[in-house]
């Protein structure tokens, strides 16, 4: 059981309150936290917000016209809406960390079961049903158990439309979650937003009057950190669990969360897409390239090749884990190097500290 965010064997940053460069003058990262909060952090909060608002449109449209035109337009919503999510892997700090808030949005596995008890109880169907649930009875896998079906789009549709009660209590489900869904990326978004929780604020004043981040350094290592974990999520999760790699080595398709969706390597690109957007351009970058371009230019190269093995692994991927075994595998050797150079040698340019969990090691 875990979270989208959750419960992985990753390596987390020991955050270093004091610590600054000691061979020279200490770093001023003020203009790089100010660009990162403006220009990745803020914008990537405010993007899954407007998915998640497209997503509850679309699960009203089908709530009210089931047919195939209305589902496509909601798996569709369903899909930018992950995307947009999966982008904020490398963000795991701060106030997702601070509100459990991933829970309710993406705990796997969904509970096909708990669902179906949802639909088929008595209960009348509102926001508190939902509220009340378990994580793996709602969140993004929950709304993906009611749009998608491994026997297809027909299949998924005559589960939605049937004449019954039961068409009708499946639909009103999926929107009441798609309802939720929204609420919790409203909640947080606000928690970052300048205006209201003020979390943006905290890291663009680290070090000067922040409460959270008393140094600079500390605002930095929450992002470096935040990387790292969306490394080990898809090196060490998506990849290594299906793999096989934390059992006796046999692919294990069964642990592939988003397997009737077929959203796996999606999942994967839109977290790397993530990692990006912190470090290329004006992100970290800078100071990487600062120390060792030699350095910056091979992490990109391992990065750029972890995105495309990925890529090259045929769908769907729950096949490919057997069918196409040797695929999935180099994409985890490719995305292990990529995430080796991080914990170690990036992390080690950017001047930050990494302690490995009792659980690394893939």
């Amino acid at each position: 059981m875990r979270a989208g965010f959750g419960k992985i064997g990753l390596v987390l940053l020991a955050t270093c309150a004091a610590c600054e460069d000691t061979a020279s003058a200490p770093v001023d990262y003020g203009q790089l936290l100010q660009s990162l909060t403006e220009n990745v952090i803020l914008p990537k909060q405010s993007a899954f917000v407007d998915a998640t608002q497209d997503l509850d449109e679309a699960l009203g449209n089908l709530e009210a016209s089931p047919d195939a035109d209305s589902l496509a337009q909601a798996q569709s919503a369903w899909r930018a809406a992950r995307v947009a999510y999966r982008n904020l892997d490398a963000l795991y700090f701060g106030p997702v960390a601070d509100l459990g808030i991933s829970e309710r949005i993406d705990l796997e596995p969904a509970r096909g079961p708990d669902i179906d008890a949802l639909v088929a109880g008595k209960k009348e169907l509102e926001l508190s049903v939902v509220d009340e649930a378990g994580g793996h009875s709602k969140g993004f896998l929950g709304i993906e158990y009611l749009l998608f079906s491994r026997e297809g789009d027909e299949a998924a549709l005559a589960r939605l439309s049937d004449d019954d009660d039961l068409g009708s209590r499946r639909r009103t489900l999926v929107r009441l979650m798609g309802d939720e869904l929204l609420a919790s990326a409203h909640e947080l978004y606000d928690a970052w937003d300048p205006a209201k929780g003020g979390y943006a604020t905290e890291i663009e004043q680290a070090g000067a009057g922040s409460k959270r981040y008393p140094t600079q350094r500390a605002a930095i290592d929450d992002v470096v950190g935040g990387i790292a974990f969306a490394l080990e999520l898809v090196v060490g999760v998506r990849l290594a669990e299906p793999l096989g790699k934390r059992g006796d080595g046999t692919p294990e398709p069964a642990l592939d969360p988003t397997s009737a969706s077929d959203s796996a390597t999606a999942d994967m690109q839109a977290t790397l897409d993530g990692v990006r957007a912190l470090y290329d351009g004006d992100g970290l970058s800078l100071r990487a390239r600062s120390k060792n371009t030699v350095l910056d230019e091979r992490i990109r190269t391992q990065l750029d090749d972890c995105g495309a093995r990925i890529e090259s692994i045929p769908a769907p991927f729950s096949s490919a884990l057997t069918d196409d075994t040797a695929k999935v595998e180099g994409a985890y050797q490719a995305c292990k190097v990529a995430k080796g150079t991080w914990n170690t040698d990036v992390t080690s340019a950017l001047g930050a500290t990494l302690k490995p969990s009792d659980n690394d090691g893939d």
